[in-house]
């Protein structure tokens, strides 16, 4: 079974995760020392402050630049993108461009502040498009009741972060969204180099059964590229 990484900030210079070669290619030597197969390089998209061609250009650029330095038995690298979610995003151009490429996923992050109903319509209507799934990004940060209003809709699942997994005692509805297929992907969410993956190989020790049950989910939703 591949250990797939949904969530982290590697390309160097994309975002505020890596701010170079050579931390990436750090980055990239602490996820295979940790087990890791695969590597969705998930950069933020922020469509206020960028468009989604002028993103996929510099995304390109940025990948480019890492692909020289990696090595053949390092970690394979997807791209994909950190998707803001924002009042109207179902009519943003191009916004299939963003799903982690080769699959129709689309990680989104939601806002840390108040939801309007107008963003809660617009997460809908994206739910109802049957060109994209939605993968909402480490959903242990919000409130439960918030994040399961979304899981209602329908085409609508969750990423954890390993961070909400290095607790001894993970929270009762956690670990009952990873046990019933509600969350189908776990994220390193890298930015730097300090933690990401001994958090990674922590969290896989004391939660075997969840661990291996959101592995699998992940594992099919990339069967056809892995």
């Amino acid at each position: 079974m591949a250990e797939i990484d949904f969530h982290a900030h590697i390309l160097p210079g994309c975002d505020h995760g890596s701010s170079g070669i050579e931390t990436s290619l750090r980055q990239i030597a602490l996820a295979k020392a940790a087990g890791v197969d695969v590597i969705c390089a998930t950069s933020h998209f922020y469509g206020h402050q960028i468009g989604t061609e002028a993103f996929l250009d510099k995304r390109a650029r940025c990948w480019l630049a890492l692909r020289e330095h990696l090595k053949e038995d390092d970690p394979r690298i997807l791209l994909g993108a950190e998707v803001l979610a924002f009042e109207g995003i179902e009519r943003l151009p191009q916004l299939e461009a963003l799903c982690l490429e080769g699959t129709d996923l689309l990680l989104l992050e939601m806002p840390f502040a108040h939801w309007s109903e107008r963003l809660i319509d617009s997460v809908e209507a994206l739910s109802e498009r049957k060109d994209l799934h939605i993968v909402l990004a480490h959903v242990d940060r919000y409130d439960r009741q918030q994040i399961e209003m979304l899981f209602s809709f329908d085409r609508v699942k969750g990423q954890i972060n390993v961070s909400s997994l290095k607790r001894r005692f993970l929270g009762g509805y956690l670990r009952e969204w990873m046990r019933e297929g509600q969350i189908v992907a776990v994220g390193s969410d890298i930015h730097g180099t300090d933690t990401g993956y001994s958090l990674w190989q922590r969290a896989k020790r004391r939660y075997p059964a969840e661990w291996n049950a959101v592995m699998q989910e992940t594992g099919k939703r990339l069967s056809k590229l892995l």
